[in-house]
């Protein structure tokens, strides 16, 4: 009897690869999986793969031609949604981005860019999901849930046949799922997160000049006691791992973020941190990296003058929508119309539902022109980004002969070529 073969699980951006599935079997079941995993497989397949144009039915050749002439005759075209695309698709979006001097960004809204913009400031001191199992004996969840976001990660991370125990800590606004389980919970509300980095940064400085002394208690307000505790278990740890989730939905200014950047800078002065942000924003990730190699700028890039050039959120999708500056968009999606749309802000709803569409969709939405996808990891292959930036190639469970998004990309590249 053969072994069931092991797959990577998109459920999440946990990447987890070790599903086991017997795909010979006539109603496969995947082995492994959390809740998130479990929908995600269970999700209902087509058994085709159909193409349109003008809301017909039409071949792949037509939908490549007449996805070609709409760029070729768009003065500004905009190419966004790659966070739905493996990273080969992101590849191929980029060079057709390239020739037809489009504007192309990783998502569709400016929400979550803040931690963009800290990066660019601060830099990060990260590491993968490995290290932090091999050597990290204090975990802190800042402001996040992953037994409901990452339901395996906490299984992951855990040093199992080991003697090194490793120490849980949950700083956030009220119980959940992970306070439970949980060392210890330190309560604190969303608005005073900021203020309490601050106090914990302060009296990490504080230590570091006089390390036998922190301020007594009762000289101490409420924020200032909750950082006294903190920092005890910041600076006890041998090796700590703070993840964290974004605290404010600011499109261009995270104080959060900025602040446990800076944090771990300062930790790494007095003992071993690293910092990582748990994402759920699909192949975010992979996205940002693709146009960074490719451009040297990660969101938003411009091409316009024949050459990439970004200027903060100028030139991101969202912005591009609502100025009215693209008469043509290119996009991917795995969320139906009304979904997608509510997404967005009044002005780029309009803009979004008024100019010539050229969409990647599992889903059929209105559009001049739409290539099917499959579901990732299931009836469609590619590498995708794990939360730790490292990336994984997913294979198909149920071999088809769907084509993929990013050979009908390099079919619009080469036809886009040939028309220069």
């Amino acid at each position: 009897m053969q072994k069931p073969e092991k797959f990577v699980c998109a459920g999440c951006t946990l990447l987890c690869d070790d599903i086991e599935i017997d795909p010979r079997a006539a109603n496969w079941s995947p082995k492994n999986t959390c809740a998130l995993g479990s929908q995600y497989f269970a999700q209902p397949l087509s058994s085709t793969q159909t193409h349109f144009v003008d809301g017909e039915t039409a071949t792949l050749e037509q939908a490549v031609q007449s996805a070609s002439q709409l760029l070729r005759e768009s003065k500004s075209p905009l190419i966004c949604g790659l966070d739905q695309l493996s990273t080969e698709a992101q590849q191929a979006s980029w060079k057709i981005a390239d020739i037809s001097r489009a504007t192309i960004d990783t998502t569709f809204t400016n929400r979550g860019r803040s931690s963009i913009f800290s990066l660019q400031k601060t830099g990060k001191v990260t590491a993968t999901l490995g290290e932090i199992k091999s050597r990290s004996d204090l975990v802190i969840f800042w402001f996040c849930d992953p037994e409901v976001t990452h339901p395996r990660l906490l299984e992951r991370i855990n040093p199992q046949n080991t003697n090194r125990s490793q120490r849980i800590l949950v700083v956030g606004d009220q119980e959940t799922a992970t306070t439970k389980i949980a060392d210890r919970f330190i309560q604190v509300s969303a608005e005073n997160a900021f203020e309490l980095l601050v106090n914990v940064r302060s009296q990490l400085a504080s230590l570091s000049k006089t390390p036998t002394s922190l301020p007594a208690k009762d000289c101490l307000s409420d924020i200032e006691i909750t950082a006294n505790e903190l920092v005890k278990e910041l600076v006890g740890a041998k090796y700590g791992s703070i993840l964290y989730q974004q605290v404010t939905e600011n499109s261009q200014f995270d104080p959060t973020s900025d602040s446990i950047s800076e944090l771990i800078r300062s930790l790494n002065d007095i003992t071993r941190f690293i910092g990582l942000k748990l994402r759920t924003d699909d192949n975010a990730q992979s996205a940002e990296n693709v146009l960074a190699w490719s451009s040297g700028f990660p969101f938003a890039v411009n091409h316009n003058l024949g050459h990439p050039r970004q200027h903060g959120l100028e030139f991101s999708a969202e912005s591009m929508l609502q100025t009215k500056q693209c008469d043509a968009i290119l996009f991917a999606s795995r969320l139906s119309t009304s979904e997608l749309v509510k997404r967005l802000s009044g002005a780029a709803r309009t803009h979004f539902q008024a100019i010539p569409k050229i969409a990647f969709s599992t889903h059929t939405i209105p559009a001049n022109v739409q290539f099917q996808m499959g579901i990732h990891g299931i009836n469609e292959a590619g590498e995708r980004c794990r939360l730790d930036n490292l990336s994984l190639p997913l294979k198909k469970v149920e071999p088809n002969e769907w084509v993929p998004p990013e050979a009908i990309l390099e079919k619009i590249r080469q036809n886009l070529l040939a028309h220069l």
